[in-house]
């Protein structure tokens, strides 16, 4: 893959070159991410004694995330550097650019706290660390910090903006770099978005994943018109997965399961479900071995990024249960928003009593800064939609289904 690199962002690269903190915020597919990749590698290549540090979210560097983009753009020279896949460092002379880690919910401040010295620092997606996390790779910065995000909610990062350190892009600052379904699709949200009332999801879209700009989703965002039901499991379904999202089940958040299947339509069907916030993990085990023995299951995915997936997870590993681990990227919010179509346009729920009670939670959904008429915030649960939503990604990424352009 090769990208063309952008003067926009050279030039305001070279402009904000005394700066301690750049800030880069952008729509979908501005360009941001590959931008910064590039300006690492030319660093590398130039400068002398220079130890760059570049932190994501994501474990899976070798799937997807800075390391595998910074190999495909750099592919042609790439073998110029020294590399060291353990480490996930480059090195050329004596110049170091390494790609780190932080899982922003395991002790991200206890390893950004453990970090050295660095001349430069770049956090990619900086909406998903904590202000504190980030502060402490800032203080023991002796160069610069850059930071991108797409801007999905408000966050902590308004505090460090100036007039002289930020710039703001949109997909068209990029366009040489998309493909024509791309554009088309940025053109049809844009023209459905300003025609759309303020604070609905289609106007909110058009802001945020087309312009770059903060906005409000109020009101409902899931409703019984965009969430659909079928009468009866349909023949032809294949490709059947199981997708559970843990919690403590002891009252607090629900722990929800679903089984879903592809069609022969190309949509996911929501075949069967489960949540339920006080129940002992022993029997929600029991329904993942009921399904996937009366149903020809290719996976089971267990959501791990907190310490009640690890450990159900390593319970399912332990009494012989077939099951895959999975980490959730981005927020919760921007991941469920990020797939609003697919959810309401290539999902279909078989109309059931544990499907229509399933339902009922998701309707309740909300933008978390939501609040009533009195300012009071508005309660919300997202167990369920989080889970059929994760069940989503895993086709997207895993199998090529539900196929998204972003």
């Amino acid at each position: 893959m090769r990208i063309q690199p952008l003067k926009l962002y050279a030039d305001f690269f070279r402009r904000t070159e005394n700066e301690p903190v750049v800030i880069m915020q952008g729509s979908k597919r501005s360009g941001k991410t590959g931008a910064k990749l590039l300006d690492g590698g030319r660093k590398l290549l130039k400068y002398q004694n220079f130890n760059m540090q570049y932190f994501s979210e994501s474990p899976k560097q070798q799937n997807f995330g800075l390391a595998y983009d910074f190999k495909k753009y750099f592919n042609p020279i790439i073998k110029n550097f020294k590399y060291d896949g353990t480490q996930k460092t480059y090195t050329y002379d004596f110049n170091q650019l390494a790609f780190i880690n932080i899982q922003n919910n395991v002790k991200s401040d206890d390893i950004a706290n453990s970090m050295g010295a660095c001349n430069e620092r770049y956090v990619n997606e900086v909406n998903m660390f904590s202000k504190s996390t980030f502060e402490k790779l800032l203080i023991n910065n002796t160069g610069q910090m850059f930071v991108d995000y797409n801007p999905w909610r408000d966050f902590f990062i308004q505090d460090y903006i100036t007039e002289t350190n930020f710039i703001k892009t949109t997909w068209r600052d990029n366009q040489r770099n998309l493909s024509e379904n791309q554009i088309r699709l940025f053109l049809e949200w844009t023209d459905i978005g300003k025609k759309s009332e303020i604070g609905s999801y289609n106007y909110w879209r058009w802001q945020v994943m087309c312009e770059g700009n903060f906005a409000e989703l109020t009101g409902e965002t899931f409703t019984t018109e965009n969430i659909h039901f079928c009468k009866g499991v349909p023949d032809g379904l294949h490709h059947f997965m199981i997708f559970a999202d843990p919690s403590n089940a002891k009252g607090g958040d629900s722990f929800a399961l679903v089984l879903v299947a592809i069609g022969a339509d190309g949509s996911m069907y929501l075949v069967d479900s489960f949540s339920n916030n006080r129940i002992e993990k022993v029997l929600i085990a029991e329904k993942i071995k009921e399904w996937q023995r009366d149903y020809p299951v290719k996976q089971t995915f267990i959501e791990t990024n907190g310490e009640f997936g690890l450990k159900f997870y390593n319970d399912c590993i332990l009494s012989k249960i077939p099951v895959d681990g999975w980490f959730s990227r981005q927020d919760k919010f921007e991941r469920i928003m990020a797939n609003f179509d697919v959810i309401t346009e290539k999902t279909l729920f078989v109309d059931t009593p544990n499907n229509r009670e399933f339902a009922q939670q998701i309707y309740t959904f909300r933008n978390p800064d939501s609040k009533d008429e009195n300012g009071k915030r508005v309660e919300f649960k997202d167990d369920n939609i989080d889970c059929l939503n994760n069940a989503a990604m895993a086709y997207i990424s895993v199998y090529g289904f539900l196929k998204v352009l972003f």
